[in-house]
């Protein structure tokens, strides 16, 4: 069961799995010492006394370890991994910009609406823009329901508002990716005006930094399928061994 999750994590993209692994370290840090999530949650008062970790830390908390977590995760797994899959190739930077974006834009509408937390709203932002680009794919919802991706934005803040959850951060996640695509697909076509570009320097740096993170860990999994494949090679031979010497016995 290890071997198989394991398998499974090494096949989830960079940045998703990543994120998730961060989410799982924060909520156990959350479960067993919930006063550490202080220093993680967006407070502008606290921000300029060189505390610039809250500008991005308030996007990996999304709640303390629990079994309504873990179902909460795959829902995430399933909003970052997709949007993330369109981007991968030679356009890898123009993802990290994006989440670039969606920081600083979020970070905005924490400060106006005073939330600590928005990692809801930047998961919802993420499915919003994979929406939008792939809008004939089929979403299997809850109760087997199923529909075009097009509509599962509307979806999700029919289902949370039903279920008395908080739409707000819903609704801030769709005006952030809104603005993102308004900005990066919209204005360019119809106006000539590309506000949003992607520099050849940050494409450098995120090309770079990407290549060589996915380097170690190519290198990571090969010693260790290594080490594996020699210690059942050294386990066969000591079981062979065994029986040579009982045969001559």
């Amino acid at each position: 069961m290890l071997n198989d999750f394991n398998s499974w994590y090494k096949t989830q993209p960079l940045f998703t799995r990543t994120y998730v692994s961060v989410l799982v370290l924060f909520g156990i840090i959350g479960k067993f010492k919930p006063s550490y999530l202080w220093y993680l949650m967006f407070d502008a008062n606290k921000i300029f006394p060189l505390q610039i970790h809250r500008l991005f830390t308030h996007y990996f908390f999304s709640g303390t370890l629990s079994f309504s977590f873990i179902f909460h995760l795959l829902f995430i797994i399933f909003c970052i991994k997709n949007c993330e899959m369109m981007f991968e190739g030679s356009n890898y930077a123009d993802f990290y910009y994006m989440i670039l974006y969606f920081f600083i834009t979020g970070d905005i509408m924490c400060w106006l609406f005073d939330y600590g937390f928005l990692s809801a709203a930047f998961c919802f932002a993420l499915i919003y823009v994979w929406c939008k680009r792939k809008p004939f794919e089929t979403v299997r919802f809850y109760f087997g329901f199923q529909f075009k991706s097009e509509y599962f934005p509307w979806v999700l803040i029919a289902f949370h508002a039903i279920t008395d959850q908080d739409i707000v951060q819903d609704l801030i996640g769709l005006g952030i990716a809104h603005s993102y695509l308004l900005l990066k697909d919209f204005l360019p076509v119809t106006n000539s005006i590309a506000i949003i570009r992607n520099t050849l320097i940050f494409q450098k740096l995120c090309e770079q930094t990407h290549c060589e993170i996915c380097t170690i860990f190519k290198e990571t999994d090969l010693i260790n399928n290594n080490s594996s494949n020699l210690k059942g090679n050294n386990s066969f031979k000591d079981k062979e061994y065994v029986q040579v010497d009982i045969q001559n016995i």
